[in-house]
């Protein structure tokens, strides 16, 4: 705390301030070397001066936002996973564009959109995941926490929701794959008002239902008390584990098993093609599953979550932002194998037509045609 200096005056590390203007205009000199009141605060420690105008002005001050420390572990794993993140949009948007070309006339039941939309969700988790990465630098370098250490966490959290939605439209575009292959080879196959395809229609709407309310509950809220754990520790750990960060967590994890609901309806219905399920799904559900359960642990433990400034980084980054970086990694190397899906039904159709014609034995009589012809 700040000692007297003479009559009028208080000093703190060798700076003097009039403790009348103090007292009048509300401000305090706390033991961290800061000089604030309700509105204001301004760095009066070591080479950072203050000075105190007779109308309670404050000139030449450091703001205690300003970014006056070296980068640490949190701002450097952050610049490293960023730039993780921004190659992952790079190949995204490769990935985009070979499977979100057409080769075939547009069928009303399967739309060019349904294949693209993996794609756009994970450049728009990529994206949160890079503005997370950066701003984490100014939540090392910052003397007290503010806006940075809420810009980190809004978009961290917004990675969530967003790379679930990723998946749940690759999980869902798989099983309208082995819908539209079935039906390729059989159109009236399927009815459009069977149980299939009412619960077709009704999963979509109650994954969406709780990736918004994911998102809701955890994005848009007040902000303002989280960063305040310097000044009051139980209150930013009561609004760190409030009961929206809790609710959000548990939908997060409903939306999980809507999408593994999914993958059990495309497996019973489409069996003949439902059965193997592409290598990319199972990943990206453990990948994401570890990202929930740390959600979960982080709305009930405070000091392990990334809302708190001097958390653990093994924890932040490792349960929460490299399962992310893990799905969209196995997203793209899928992505890259498999062929676009109008090439592949075009393969399929080519592949029956020769069965086909192998079975009506029109190949041996076009090769009997071709025989050379021999005089007696």
């Amino acid at each position: 705390m700040a000692a007297t200096f003479n009559a009028s005056h208080v000093e703190y590390d060798g700076h003097a301030f009039n403790e009348t203007l103090m007292h009048e205009f509300n401000y305090t000199i706390w033991d961290n070397g800061t000089l604030s009141n309700s509105s204001f605060c301004y760095l009066v420690f070591g080479r950072y001066e203050a000075y105190m105008l007779p109308n309670g002005s404050v000139i030449n001050g450091t703001k205690c936002e300003a970014p006056v420390r070296p980068i640490h572990i949190r701002g450097s794993l952050g610049i490293a996973f960023g730039a993780l993140y921004g190659l992952m949009i790079i190949l995204a948007l490769a990935c985009l564009n070979k499977h979100g070309r057409m080769y075939l006339p547009a069928e009303k039941n399967f739309r060019l959109v349904s294949r693209r939309w993996p794609w756009y969700w994970m450049i728009c988790a990529a994206t949160c995941g890079i503005v997370s990465g950066m701003t984490s630098i100014d939540v090392d370098r910052n003397y007290l926490q503010g806006t940075a250490l809420i810009l980190q966490n809004i978009f961290y959290y917004v990675m969530l929701p967003a790379m679930l939605a990723s998946i749940w439209e690759m999980t869902r575009h798989w099983g309208s794959m082995c819908e539209r292959i079935m039906a390729d080879e059989d159109p009236f196959r399927f009815h459009h008002d069977d149980r299939r395809a009412k619960i077709e229609f009704y999963t979509p709407l109650v994954f969406y239902l709780f990736g918004f309310l994911t998102f809701f509950l955890s994005v848009l809220r007040s902000w303002t008390s989280i960063p305040k754990a310097y000044a009051n520790y139980a209150w930013a750990e009561k609004s760190s584990t409030d009961p929206r960060f809790r609710a959000s967590s548990i939908f997060a994890l409903l939306a999980f098993f809507v999408i593994n609901f999914s993958v059990g309806v495309t497996w019973h219905y489409y069996p003949t093609v439902g059965r193997r399920i592409p290598p990319k799904i199972p990943i990206c559900l453990c990948f994401i599953f570890v990202r929930i359960v740390y959600n979960i642990a982080v709305a009930w433990d405070y000091d392990i979550g990334p809302l708190k400034f001097d958390a653990p980084e093994t924890y932040i980054y490792i349960l929460g932002y490299l399962p992310v970086f893990g799905c969209m990694l196995a997203m793209v190397v899928g992505g890259w194998q498999q062929t676009n899906d109008d090439l592949m039904i075009k393969k399929l159709r080519r592949q029956r037509e020769l069965d086909t014609d192998r079975d009506l034995g029109i190949r041996r009589g076009k090769e009997l045609m071709q025989m050379p012809k021999t005089g007696v």
